[in-house]
């Protein structure tokens, strides 16, 4: 499906989302002196990225020094395969290469797998005594969630692209450290964001009236109640208040001409553009204004390499460094996934928002991986930030050299240095989207060797 099959099926070519226009040629009509949201979307693949096809190498410039490249000034012949896909959005990027996820080499208690996912995008150990993972603090969606979430509407979107082989990993935890739920099917992420957008049925928006009700008549006995009974009630009050106003706000929304729900057996290609849709019309109706998605891996046959294997995990991306071939065919694997965030790049870009520009424009993505490498290893972790640049300077290619004292297990062995913990990059996403910490997750871990190293602040080379 290319963009204006998309734009077509979110109504935008006749008269856009409840917003009145003629076409996207009539954006200017939508600035009202209205400030648009911020937003911002995590996506995260499986296997990391064969960082030597992945990276950007000009001739001359040293690994051993910090380094950056304007990206609008390289000929696409320059980009890497993996990254090229996303050549026509580069005034937008920022590839960040000199991260690791080294944190995570220092919390071995379970999978690697695992471990990965939970520290990528928490920045925090892993606990393992349940019988799911949990992580020991919330993941960064739901921290920027929990402050940029509008009372009337969705805190998040938490959605998983699953595959017949493996499906997306859990990457968004709550408050407490929990797993959440997640829509795995564009079905079902369908019913989630329009479900009560779309319901007729008028008992939904009595529902405030008969929660008026009962809290009047608690209200009426409270003051007999012991303490702890009344701040129990409080709390299940609270709760149930949210609730209802969510229920209402979404009952009562006017989205114009919504996308219709996907069913049906569907590539994966289509399954990730119905994702993409609907994330665009949940930011574009401001139904949510943060959202995940996970993508399992993909058949071996859409990016050539059924011929070898039908297995990615196993069959391709543990052999990446004893194999040229599964090197290769893990490079066409990211190369696959590069085009399809190009897609939702395009669409996003094409969306009109409150304030004359595009809903692009107010939404950070950030692109990464539960692992650097296939091979389940650490070293590289090579996020990609799409937009935001109210915060960030965009355009760029940033490389550090790797001088954390904290050791990594590669291919060969155990390496001296590690790159920058990833928490930095997101510590710069969290005040990015405005919010006031300076660490996400882990403040400060302890080397192999003895050395303490800080993981608070952001990444400074991103201003």
């Amino acid at each position: 499906m290319n963009r204006r099959q998309l734009l077509r099926r979110l109504g935008l070519g006749m008269g856009g989302l409840g917003l009145g226009l003629s076409g996207l040629g009539s954006r200017q009509l939508l600035a009202q002196e209205q400030e648009a949201p911020r937003r911002l979307l995590l996506l995260s693949h499986c296997h990391g990225w064969p960082h030597a096809s992945w990276r950007i190498r000009p001739e001359g410039l040293s690994e051993d020094q910090p380094w950056s490249l304007d990206l609008n000034g390289l000929e696409e012949s320059q980009w890497s395969q993996p990254l090229a896909p996303l050549f026509a959005h580069r005034s937008r990027l920022i590839a960040v290469d000199g991260l690791s996820l080294a944190t995570a080499e220092l919390d071995m208690d379970g999978n690697r797998h695992d471990t990965g996912w939970v520290h990528a995008w928490t920045g925090d150990n892993a606990d393992f005594s349940g019988a799911d993972t949990r992580s020991l603090s919330p993941s960064l969606d739901q921290r920027v969630a929990q402050a940029l979430a509008r009372p009337d509407r969705l805190p998040s979107l938490e959605f998983s692209l699953n595959a017949s082989n493996e499906s997306g990993r859990p990457i968004s935890y709550g408050l407490s450290g929990a797993r959440l739920p997640v829509a795995n099917t564009p079905l079902m992420a369908w019913q989630r964001v329009f479900g009560l957008t779309s319901n007729a049925d008028p008992l939904v928006l009595r529902q405030r009236a008969q929660l008026d009700f009962a809290h009047a008549e608690y209200q009426a006995v409270s003051p007999q109640l012991a303490t702890l009974q009344r701040q129990r009630l409080d709390a299940h009050f609270a709760l149930m208040n949210g609730l209802a106003s969510r229920i209402e706000g979404l009952a009562s929304l006017e989205c114009g001409t919504l996308p219709e729900p996907a069913t049906g057996s569907m590539t994966y290609d289509q399954q990730f553009d119905a994702y993409a849709e609907l994330i665009g019309a949940a930011f574009s109706c401001d139904i949510t204004r943060v959202a995940s998605l996970s993508l399992g891996e993909m058949p071996t046959s859409d990016f050539g390499w059924d011929h070898l294997t039908d297995d990615v995990h196993k069959g391709l991306a543990h052999g990446i460094y004893d194999n040229a071939d599964k090197h290769q065919a893990m490079t066409d694997y990211l190369s696959r996934h590069a085009a399809q965030v190009a897609r939702l790049v395009s669409l996003l870009e094409a969306l009109p928002d409150v304030d004359g520009r595009s809903v692009l424009d107010n939404t950070l993505i950030v692109w990464g991986s539960e692992l650097g490498d296939g091979w389940h290893g650490y070293q590289h972790w090579c996020p990609v930030l799409i937009g935001g640049d109210w915060a960030f300077s965009v355009g760029r290619y940033l490389h550090m050299p790797h001088q954390t004292p904290i050791e990594v297990l590669t291919s060969t062995g155990y390496s001296a240095m590690s790159g920058r913990p990833h928490q930095h990059l997101l510590v710069s996403v969290a005040q990015a989207m405005g919010l006031d910490v300076d660490h996400i997750g882990l403040e400060a871990v302890w080397g192999q060797t003895g050395q303490r190293v800080d993981c608070s602040g952001p990444l400074e080379e991103l201003a």
